[in-house]
């Protein structure tokens, strides 16, 4: 039997269109925290050049090889500004020639293992170059490209054969891995890697610069919910907005903190001006590590309302600003949608409630608020959760599952 030793170097070879820059997004978080704690020098990646300034600031202090291609289209979804017409005319221009490209770097670099990063199409070239060289391959799944690929014929048909001939399928959450199941992918294909929580989002901040925030958003004598995220409508921030009227009969000073950007701010905004709370819900939009940290420190709930989008079936994966919360040692309060259950430990580090229901969303937040103990002590149980799931860990499961599908290929084809 030929063995790889847990000593032995592995070269991987990445492709995938979640990575910085930006820095933000759940997948991109990941596979960056992945990627960036494995052997210095292991790892080639492939993936986007969206932004080439920011790129270069990046990848010249990062520990791996970054290959960067512009054809490629980063997740966040860079095209979106684009014109309809061209939108189409540049993924069409990806999905052929990532394939070419991919084979072609695979032949030249010659990877133990390939790593596709989420659904692309460079999962074509892993799927031939594991037939005509023998070469394993590992796929990265959360959850929203299974429901949604899973409606698209041909999409459905290519990204359900790559999956099903990969060596193995990391899955964010047992969510995820249940969807996997559904789709056809054998149980000894997969395995469950959590997100872990960067060692950025859990970085000390001074009482100075703790201050300085709140008082940038005169957030003083207020009692505070916070959302990160995208503001998407899966993300549930209209709930949010429509339970203020009930929180402010119990806490008049409440205030609202929305940091993320997104396609339905014009929205929430025409939402609130129906209301008299619009002086109360602050849009930070995005912002830095260091004053995110702050933001968590300051805020006295986390709440997401989210929920699984009927019409597009778009759902969270596993919602890693949830464990982001609870290292700060905050009460998080969330949709029951997607892989929820492994970022929430239901009534021990928050509440898992129906994000649609703003009656049950405002009795939940009021619960947290008049009750600082139960608060308290479900922010120090999701600290101590969290703290579990570190990037560290993670890399050091997703280098063990590559030996271990480098040693199982290597015999089954000698």
């Amino acid at each position: 039997m030929i063995t790889m030793d847990n000593t032995s170097p592995v070269k991987v070879l990445l492709f995938t269109g979640s990575f910085p820059p930006p820095l933000v997004g759940g997948s991109v978080e990941y596979v960056y925290n992945i990627a960036s704690n494995l052997p210095e020098n292991s790892v080639i990646i492939h993936t986007a050049n969206a932004d080439p300034v920011a790129a270069k600031e990046i990848d010249k202090n990062f520990p791996q090889r970054i290959i960067r291609s512009s054809f490629i289209s980063q997740v966040l979804g860079t095209r979106r500004k684009t014109s309809f017409f061209r939108r189409k005319t540049l993924s069409m221009f990806e999905y052929f020639l990532w394939p070419v490209v991919a084979l072609r770097l695979i032949r030249r670099e010659k990877p133990d293992i390939v790593h596709i990063g989420e659904h692309n199409f460079a999962g074509v070239a892993a799927l031939l170059a594991k037939r005509f060289w023998k070469i394993p391959y590992m796929y990265y799944t959360y959850a929203e490209e299974i429901t949604i690929l899973s409606q698209r014929k041909l999409h459905n048909k290519i990204f359900g054969k790559i999956l099903r001939s990969s060596d193995m399928v990391l899955a964010v959450s047992h969510y995820t891995r249940d969807l996997l199941l559904d789709f056809g992918v054998s149980q000894e294909q997969i395995s469950i890697v959590l997100p872990a929580v960067s060692d950025r989002k859990m970085t000390d901040v001074s009482k100075e610069t703790v201050e300085s925030i709140r008082q940038k958003y005169n957030l003083s004598n207020s009692k505070i919910i916070l959302t990160v995220g995208a503001l998407e409508e899966r993300k549930g921030h209209t709930s949010v907005i429509s339970a203020l009227p009930y929180i402010d009969k119990a806490f008049p000073d409440i205030k609202y903190v929305i940091v993320g950007v997104g396609s339905t701010k014009e929205n929430l905004l025409l939402q609130l001006k129906e209301t008299k709370f619009a002086g109360q819900v602050i849009f930070a939009g995005r912002v830095d590590d260091t004053e995110l940290n702050c933001i968590y420190e300051i805020c006295d709930i986390f709440v997401m309302a989210h929920r699984q989008i009927l019409d597009t079936l778009d759902t969270e994966g596993c919602p890693t600003v949830f464990l982001e919360a609870s290292s700060h040692g905050k009460p998080v309060v969330g949709g029951n949608a997607g892989g929820v259950a492994d970022a929430i430990l239901d009534e021990r580090t928050g509440f898992i409630i129906d994000g649609t229901d703003e009656i049950e969303l405002s009795n939940t937040i009021i619960k947290l608020l008049d009750n600082p103990e139960l608060a308290a002590e479900m922010g120090e149980a999701g600290r101590k959760y969290s703290a579990t799931l570190t990037p560290k860990l993670n890399a050091q499961k997703v280098l063990q599952i590559s030996r271990d599908v480098i040693n199982q290929n290597q015999n089954r084809n000698k």
